[in-house]
């Protein structure tokens, strides 16, 4: 079964939004800001999405805050701090 162009949009509204952040993300918060645009987002579509992004070299995680993971749509070599 071939993914319909609804799901393409929800991923690709995902990517967007995670490269548009500069202030890494939770999967949460990237669905709080997809919501309103796309009603019928899932928290499990988005955790989804990013794991294939992960696994595609798109996104990385790069730190787990009070147990929250935060993702970072910028794959290019560069540093993070933590305060």
């Amino acid at each position: 079964m071939e993914p319909s162009n609804k799901q393409f949009r929800k991923r690709n509204a995902i990517l967007a939004c995670l490269r548009c952040s500069h202030d890494h993300p939770s999967a949460e918060s990237l669905y709080t800001q997809l919501k309103a645009e796309i009603p019928d987002l899932s928290m499990g579509t988005v955790y989804r999405n990013l794991t294939l992004f992960k696994k595609q070299g798109l996104a990385t995680s790069v730190a787990t805050v009070n147990g929250v993971e935060r993702f970072d749509g910028n794959t290019e070599p560069h540093v993070h701090f933590i305060c």
